[in-house]
């Protein structure tokens, strides 16, 4: 098959869940004998590292910003569209896809992320299959912010939800097929969207990048990971440490706690100073090490939704990890087999402890997260999607 994807960055390098999410399955299915061309927004530099990486018989970045931006998060007050897909709207990114469906015959073509679904109407002129890849229900992770958030922002991300829910729901139908990360978000876009055909597509893991070396773990070591640009992760650790990590120390006085992720806010950044048990790594090259030396993963996730890679990859290290169920949504893993589940509340801290004075139970529960990870290893996960490819492109013979 040929295959034009199109995103909403070029996964290069592929350094957080979004972008490992893009580039694993891309590189699998051009690994399979697919040949792939990529449009993202991004650096020229980024496009050609991973057209080499990947195997793509193409990639072209489209140059934009798509920071979030106060002064145009402003204005977005007087459009019907959200915000964060108004942004990555560009006459330049439908041009090169104009072009590119112009210029070669493709079988299909995969949009990544809701936030693409500008383009599905052009797709549609060039008589093209559509396929939808949402990674996360972004209303919902919207409405569940808008939850934690503090007033007035509260108000403006309430309000993102729902246009998001409105735009969401016209992209979902218009697709040819909608592809979802969980069951619990396909189930989610039958209820907006009830003509909408929509799969599960779920994340994956290297299995052979991350897996398990027991005599790398320092004991007393907590370890969270998860890019500290997205508002969740941020909410997520900043209620452990106001709430659940002085509890922790109480009990374990010689714990630490590793933060690592990208782009830590200010506050964040300053917690070593407060407390010398914590450290904050910002940018990591390899968060292996890190997952290795770790005696317990947290994910301490209030909002959000999807499905965590960065569980996965603590799994497949044979860590075990405490989550909230929130944080887990979408992994089909039994609180006390292959993870410990605990609410946003003084649990987790409980399980947290019992966890790091439990050592045989720390082995049983990463053992059994590692098998529950073979399953996910991203060559399956791209021969599963080729089947849904394959059925879409058979419907259109018939």
């Amino acid at each position: 098959m040929r295959i034009l994807f199109i995103a909403p960055k070029i996964p290069w390098p592929a350094t957080d869940g979004g972008r490992i999410a893009i580039y694993e399955l891309v590189r699998h299915l051009t690994e399979r004998g697919h040949q792939a061309a990529f449009l993202g927004y991004g650096s020229p530099q980024s496009a050609d590292e991973l057209r080499a990486h990947a195997g793509l018989v193409w990639a072209k970045a489209i140059p934009r910003d798509t920071v979030t931006n106060a002064v145009s998060a402003v204005l977005n007050l007087f459009s019907p569209l959200p915000y964060t897909a108004a942004k990555y709207k560009s006459n330049e990114m439908a041009d090169a896809i104009h072009s590119a469906l112009q210029e070669e015959l493709f079988d299909l073509v995969q949009l990544e992320n809701t936030h693409m679904g500008h383009y599905l109407r052009l797709v549609q002129k060039f008589n093209k299959p559509a396929v939808l890849r949402l990674h996360n229900v972004e209303s919902l992770l919207a409405e569940r912010y808008a939850r934690t958030a503090a007033p007035p922002l509260n108000w403006y991300v309430a309000l993102q939800a729902r246009r998001m829910r409105r735009f969401e729901t016209w992209a979902c139908e218009q697709a040819r097929l909608c592809l979802t990360i969980t069951e619990e978000d396909a189930d989610r876009v039958r209820s907006m969207a009830p003509e909408a055909q929509v799969a599960v597509s779920p994340a994956g893991v290297d299995l052979e990048r991350y897996y398990p070396r027991p005599m790398s773990e320092e004991p007393g070591t907590v370890v969270f990971v998860g890019a500290l640009d997205w508002p969740p992760n941020v909410d997520g650790i900043r209620w452990f440490r106001t709430k659940i990590w002085s509890r922790i120390t109480q009990g374990e006085p010689t714990a630490r706690w590793i933060v690592v992720g990208k782009s830590p806010p200010a506050d964040i950044l300053h917690w070593p100073e407060e407390d010398r048990n914590i450290q904050v790594t910002g940018f990591v090259e390899d968060v292996r090490p890190y997952l290795h030396s770790a005696s317990v993963v947290i994910v301490p996730l209030r909002s959000g939704g999807g499905m965590r890679l960065k569980i996965l990859e603590a799994m497949a290290a044979g860590k075990a990890v405490v989550s909230t169920p929130m944080g887990a949504e979408g992994i089909p893993a039994r609180s006390g087999e292959e993870i410990v589940l605990a609410g946003a509340d003084r649990s987790f801290g409980v399980e947290v402890i019992r966890l790091l004075r439990d050592a045989a139970e720390r082995k049983r529960i990463g053992k059994a997260a590692r098998t529950l990870a073979e399953g996910y290893g991203w060559s399956r996960i791209a021969a599963a999607l080729e089947g849904e490819y394959s059925a879409i492109l058979d419907d259109r013979r018939r």
